[in-house]
């Protein structure tokens, strides 16, 4: 079974900047994909968060609107770190 056919919901490229806070401990990525569940962020230099880490991710969709989520880490490559919301969420515009 592939990654893609284990997934609970369709997965959609988008691109927009993201804030992933931890208590005080902050990284700026960069979203690559999201669904109703979770989504896929471009790994930040500095990433030092566990796999299973709560945080609240802020996707800043433009100048005006920022759209906040709480997540979990569930899986880093050296290029992306996934994420599950902790419900799901509604696809950004």
């Amino acid at each position: 079974m592939t990654p893609e056919e284990r997934r609970r919901a369709p997965r959609h490229e988008y691109d927009c900047p993201v804030l992933i806070a931890r208590d005080a401990e902050g990284f700026l990525g960069n979203i690559d994909n999201v669904s109703a569940s979770g989504c896929c962020i471009t790994r930040p230099h500095d990433w030092s968060l566990a796999d299973g880490t709560q945080v609240w991710l802020y996707l800043m969709i433009d100048e005006r609107h920022v759209f906040g989520a709480q997540a979990r880490v569930v899986w880093t490559s050296p290029q992306f770190v996934g994420f599950e919301y902790l419900e799901p969420q509604p696809l950004p515009a």
